[in-house]
């Protein structure tokens, strides 16, 4: 990952997530949102797929748009967070630190369920009000098809966090991380 921001730069006292984002992360959330919507469709919508039911095109474009927002932000996210750790605690070296413990600190799960919640609540309002503009019943949606987004989102933003936190920790030089000096 190409990470361009001074760690020790005033300006990056809060750092932007614009400035962090770039066509890694827009590419890494691109796949993951192929490949998740692709996933979520065929389980979501099979007569669509396999017989002569219709296609439900919100839920199809939610399907690739919900991982693609939750999984960008969560990189997003991630990456801030370490550039912050690495600013603040200069002795924080990666490597000494298990996927596990990284998954579970640095603020991550409360980051990922926060970030679930909100996907979560959007989504399934613009399913309900989706049904609710084509005369549908709101107590016939599949409980599974409002719950996916809140279980899913939370369930990628905390792996994406902490694959983006990890890989940009390890883009910052041990010495950075060691004597809190800038990055190259």
């Amino acid at each position: 990952m190409n990470l361009s921001v001074n760690i020790n730069d005033t300006r990056t006292e809060n750092l932007n997530l614009a400035s962090i984002l770039n066509g890694g992360i827009l590419r890494r959330a691109g796949l993951v949102a192929l490949v998740i919507g692709s996933v979520l469709t065929l389980v979501n919508q099979p007569g669509a797929i396999f017989a002569d039911a219709k296609i439900k095109y919100v839920p199809l474009v939610l399907s690739y748009l919900t991982p693609f927002i939750v999984v960008t932000i969560s990189q997003l996210l991630g990456a801030q967070r370490a550039m912050r750790d690495a600013r603040q605690n200069g002795e924080h070296v990666l490597t000494e630190e298990p996927m596990w413990v990284s998954a579970v600190a640095h603020g991550i799960p409360l980051r990922a369920l926060v970030v679930g919640m909100i996907a979560g609540i959007l989504n399934a309002l613009i399913v309900v009000t989706t049904a609710l503009l084509e005369s549908t019943r709101v107590d016939s949606l599949s409980a599974a098809l409002l719950a996916q987004p809140f279980v899913l989102a939370m369930l990628f933003g905390l792996l994406s966090q902490t694959i983006a936190y990890r890989r940009a920790m390890q883009a910052l030089p041990v010495e950075s991380q060691r004597s809190g000096l800038g990055m190259p």
